[in-house]
């Protein structure tokens, strides 16, 4: 994923997986507008915060 992310150019991207009955992952694309929220409302973890310091250069 790091080296797709980097060339695609991309700072955050929210990267879709399935898994096969077999127990295989498999890869099915990086949305650089991808869904998050509800991540961060299930566990109560800065999501939000952390995508903007690094899209800022903060972090």
């Amino acid at each position: 994923m790091r080296l797709l992310m980097d060339r695609l150019h991309l700072s955050y991207g929210a990267a879709d997986f399935i898994v096969d009955p077999g127990g295989r992952w498999w890869f099915l694309e990086v949305n650089p507008c991808g869904q998050w929220d509800w991540i961060q409302g299930a566990t109560g973890l800065p999501i939000a915060a952390a995508i903007a310091d690094e899209l800022q250069g903060v972090a």
